[in-house]
């Protein structure tokens, strides 16, 4: 990583881990997948991504039509439950194959082209000391994003003397939006929120623990700001859940979170059904699953939030050939057949050497 990176879950080591699949057909394609562990956000690591797909995932689906997405899905679900972030590694290279053999690029498989090409937010994370925020503040408003997102959740006051510095760096130039992590208590996230808002927020995300729907109803009735379920939202049926509690007014959808495209797409409609936009997150993917990513939210006219596809701009190296175009606040849809973008073996066995 060239930038550090930190939450209130902690700080994201220096080498990112990332696991990517290649799937091979016998009319002699390939599609690409990647999964990204982050076990202090969810419970599957680097090691057990790898044995979960040679070991249960990968055996049951040789053989298969990957044009069957939903009889895959259905396979997998019968010898291992969860493990999502190993699923959706299989989910990308499956639709990245069917693009392949049809000509046409992942978001036309997903519903067609909605957007060309998608507003995008720069993050500003607990790595950047508060003396220093103003100016990344200021440096990424000059670059085109009009939307910056602020880590919270550890010190309350300190959260809002960084909601203050950005607010006074840009101006009007840019929306902020807060991301406590699961960090503040409920009475804590209403106090701080409250105190916040005077800086004209765009969201607060996932202000209390992702299992504790009642808490995070109970800012959302009380607060301005619109809340947004992070963590609170994994599955299909945690999103109904969410909807069923009114505990968020935004979802954001990570499409590793339920399993890959197939999956988000079933999230996505429960939030449409609920009349509750959303925005596609990041796991701080290489340019694989950036580009899935990208190609779900051009797709979907409920994603309708700037999203946080930008993961490869924190790494010093990507596994593509080129990477996926994010430029003057906005990351463009790649056009190619499938997810679009072309895996660098040569960079995929360097950067996997220790």
């Amino acid at each position: 990583m060239k930038i550090p990176f930190a939450t209130s879950l902690g700080a994201l080591p220096p080498k990112a881990k990332r696991v990517i699949v290649i799937l091979r057909t016998d009319e002699g394609l390939a599609g690409v997948g990647e999964a990204a562990p982050d076990p202090s956000y969810h419970d599957e690591t680097m090691e057990g991504i790898v044995d979960t797909l040679r070991e249960y995932m990968v055996p049951v689906i040789v053989g298969e039509d990957p044009s069957d997405i939903e009889r895959i899905h259905e396979k997998v679900r019968r010898v291992i439950v969860g493990n999502t972030f190993a699923l959706s590694a299989l989910d990308f290279a499956l639709y990245d194959v069917i693009g392949r053999r049809t000509g046409l690029p992942v978001c036309r498989l997903l519903g067609g082209l909605f957007r060309e090409k998608v507003p995008v937010v720069w993050v500003l994370s607990l790595a950047t000391r508060l003396e220093d925020m103003a100016g990344e503040a200021e440096a990424m408003a000059g670059k085109g994003f009009k939307t910056l997102k602020i880590k919270v959740g550890v010190d309350p006051r300190l959260d809002v003397e960084r909601v203050k510095a950005v607010r006074e760096a840009v101006g009007d130039r840019a929306e902020i939006r807060v991301d406590a992590n699961q960090g503040w208590t409920v009475d804590k996230a209403i106090s701080t929120i409250r105190r916040m808002e005077r800086y004209e927020l765009q969201l607060v995300e996932q202000p209390v623990a992702g299992w504790d729907l009642k808490g995070m109803a109970r800012v959302a009735k009380a607060v301005d700001t619109p809340v947004m379920a992070d963590e609170s939202v994994f599955t299909p049926e945690t999103a109904l859940k969410v909807v069923e509690m009114e505990a968020a007014d935004i979802i954001n959808i990570k499409v590793m979170k339920p399993g890959g495209l197939h999956n988000s797409k079933k999230v996505a409609a429960i939030a449409e059904a609920a009349g509750i936009p959303c925005l596609v997150g990041s796991m701080l993917e290489t340019g694989v699953g950036t580009a899935a990513g990208v190609h779900f939210a051009a797709a979907h006219h409920i994603v309708s939030y700037p999203c946080e596809t930008i993961g490869p701009l924190y790494f010093g190296d990507d596994v593509v050939e080129e990477p996926v175009k994010t430029e003057g606040g906005y990351v463009y849809v790649p056009q190619k057949p499938g997810l679009g973008v072309q895996l660098s073996l040569e960079k995929l066995r360097r950067l996997s050497k220790p």
